[in-house]
């Protein structure tokens, strides 16, 4: 993903407003801030009118807007403003900005304050305010009641991976003249391809290529009396000429909010919680006598987050999911330990070095530590330097799967062991292998790790079962480690002992062995140094669990693929692969975390709701295609056809 280009430091004009120095012009006028954003843009889509109509009415109980330039935050506050004083409805509202340039967390306190926002909300939105990286953000207001999704990055690059059904748009870019991109035909195509019939928009521009530009994307425009002595703004709605693309599609509606999950380990705890917070009622069916067993069965799971020289899809995804954990009352309040990416030698600190100079990410989410700064962060006298992840973390799954299991609306089941699962009267029924019914709900995720696929009927998607051992060394032997360590292996640590670990093998097995011990500790000493001969005595074997990967490494969260329909029509699938894959509707999945269970249960327990309940999705498109469980349906639809 292209690096970002942060905004430069923020200047004030002589009026106090504050000004870009980027595009030379001010952000908002200082003594018409809030009229303007709320005549403009909260009145010229018409809101207050609009949402009093939707007033009782449960299926348009949500509301999308997507704003290009985001700024200094003033139209999004005006907006929260605006929805609070009609009572908070309708019951969500989504506000998803584009912003080249994002200003400095300083910066943007210094704007709020010099045009007076108010203090509670400018507060909040600082609080949250996320590191200038490339990609979406999500942040929560009133409960969550209001989401803000953040997007970083060239809006045209961005918008056409947007996924979402906008009612309503602001264009709130620099002037044409000076920031022309903003203002693109070709961004307003984009823009048109994403709007729900009928939506409204609302730009302070009147200028004559933005109306030909909005005409063109399918907009009915008119210009009106501008703000506060301007002469002119435009403002619309989308009422496209032609049939072209498929409108976005309506929110799915389900008899009830009830969801089925089936597996109680991480990414069950995490996903019914997920559910359950948006007001759905979450039943967990787990086969053992207990949540957390099986791979998520560690004292401790660490994360493990990827950094590539081009920001390749993994990287960007597991950059997500620790992002998202702020919105996660069971995680938000935590400091993390950090994690420091031992270096192996001097030329892999170099190419580190190259990496991050190209990537352009600020130090207060990755920076390069030497061999001194190094030690002085984990507590240890290591050898070498490394990069130095301050948001990172190691966590006690246990304790994590008990608040999740322990949100309202979550009910666990355990001794349910799910034979089938099948659809019925709009329902999806789990049975047991007596034919029982264990539960019945509107929609079912499958968490159960290496049983997923073949409950949902997957013969596309082969795991890879993987054993996994961890090792543990008395503290003492080896120092007050205070942070994760990761590299040939990770370290963390835990109690008066350090957890080392963890092997990745084929064995099947699930007896401790002294020689992945041996392994474990033979990795950690190339890492930091020492003789693991030195740390034998008081070493004990960790849990042996089996984890359970896919063939390209990556994990299935999504919605799961309806496989005898695709046969059915594997010929026009094959013929055309812009052609939606038949989804079994209501059925999620999310397994196949391999050594990523913490970051993955995290990210999907916020994509899956988002997904059954039609929200705008927090990823861009080719992100949700690379965890697409559907992803290796055509691969097997050629093999059956050449074979």
């Amino acid at each position: 993903m292209p690096a970002l280009d942060p905004h430069p430091p923020l200047a004030f004009d002589e009026s106090g407003a504050p000004l870009s120095t980027l595009y030379g012009d001010v952000f908002r006028s200082r003594a018409g801030a809030w009229s303007e954003a709320r005549a403009v843009f909260v009145e010229g889509c018409g809101l207050p009118q609009r949402w009093g109509a939707r007033a009782g009415d449960a299926d348009r109980a949500s509301f999308t807007i997507l704003e290009l330039g985001f700024g200094v935050g003033v139209t999004f506050l005006a907006t929260l403003q605006a929805w609070r004083e009609r009572g908070g409805a309708p019951a969500r509202l989504h506000y998803v900005s584009v912003e080249a340039h994002p200003l400095a967390v300083d910066d943007l306190r210094r704007a709020l304050e010099a045009l007076g926002a108010p203090a509670h909300d400018a507060q909040r939105l600082l609080s949250q305010w996320p590191d200038a990286l490339p990609g979406l953000h999500r942040l929560a207001f009133e409960d969550a009641a209001v989401t803000l999704t953040l997007c970083f990055g060239d809006a045209l690059a961005l918008v056409p991976k947007l996924r979402l059904a906008a009612d309503a748009l602001f264009l709130d870019g620099f002037s044409p003249a000076r920031n022309p991109r903003m203002w693109d035909p070709a961004l307003m195509r984009a823009l048109g391809r994403l709007a729900r019939p009928g939506a409204t928009l609302a730009t302070w521009s009147a200028a004559g290529a933005v109306r030909e530009a909005l005409h063109g994307a399918g907009f009915e425009v008119e210009r009106v009396a501008g703000h506060a002595g301007k002469r002119h703004r435009l403002r619309g709605r989308y009422a496209p000429r032609w049939r072209g693309a498929a409108p976005p599609e309506p929110p799915p509606r389900w008899p009830a909010r009830t969801a089925l999950v089936v597996g109680a380990g991480l990414a069950g705890a995490a996903i019914a919680a997920g559910f359950a917070r948006r007001g759905w009622q979450a039943t967990v069916l787990e086969s053992a006598a207990a949540p957390l067993r099986g791979g998520s069965a560690q004292p401790l799971c660490a994360d493990h987050l990827h950094l590539s020289p081009d920001d390749n899809p993994l990287a960007r995804l597991t950059r997500n999911a620790l992002g998202w954990r702020k919105l996660d009352a069971a995680l938000a309040s935590r400091v993390p330990l950090g994690k420091l990416l031992v270096d192996a030698d001097e030329r892999e600190h170099a190419a580190r070095a190259a990496m991050l100079e190209r990537l352009g990410f600020p130090g207060s989410f990755v920076r390069q530590l030497a061999r001194d700064e190094a030690s002085d962060a984990t507590g240890l006298d290591l050898p070498r330097g490394g990069l130095w992840l301050p948001g990172c973390d190691a966590l006690d799954p246990s304790t994590l799967a008990s608040a999740w299991l322990a949100t309202p609306g979550v009910a666990l089941r355990c001794g349910a062991a799910v034979a089938t699962l099948e659809a019925a009267n709009g329902n999806w029924v789990a049975r047991d292998a007596a034919g029982r019914a264990l539960g019945e709900a509107a929609v079912a995720i499958l968490a159960n790790a290496g049983d997923a696929a073949r409950l949902a009927g997957m013969g596309s998607f082969a795991v890879r079962r993987v054993r996994g051992q961890s090792t543990l060394v008395e503290r003492e032997r080896i120092g007050a480690l205070r942070a994760v360590l990761g590299g040939d292996a990770y370290a963390a640590p835990l109690g008066d002992a350090i957890l080392v670990g963890a092997s990745f093998d084929d064995g099947a097995s699930l007896e401790p062995s002294a020689e992945v011990d041996a392994g474990n500790l033979g990795r950690l000493a190339r890492m930091i140094g020492g003789d693991p001969r030195d740390w034998l005595v008081g070493v004990r074997s960790g849990p042996v669990g089996h984890r359970y990967a896919s063939t390209d490494r990556m994990p299935a969260i999504g919605a799961l693929p309806d496989e005898p329909t695709a046969l059915r029509e594997a010929a026009a699938l094959l013929r055309n692969d812009r052609l939606p894959l038949p989804r079994a509707p209501g059925l999620y999945g999310a397994f196949a975390f391999g050594s990523r269970g913490l970051l993955w249960a995290t990210l999907a327990a916020v994509l899956l709701p988002a997904l059954a309940e039609g929200d705008p999705l927090p990823l861009e498109s080719d992100l949700l295609r690379a965890i697409d469980p559907g992803r290796f349906v055509r691969r097997m639809l050629r093999r059956r056809r050449s074979g």
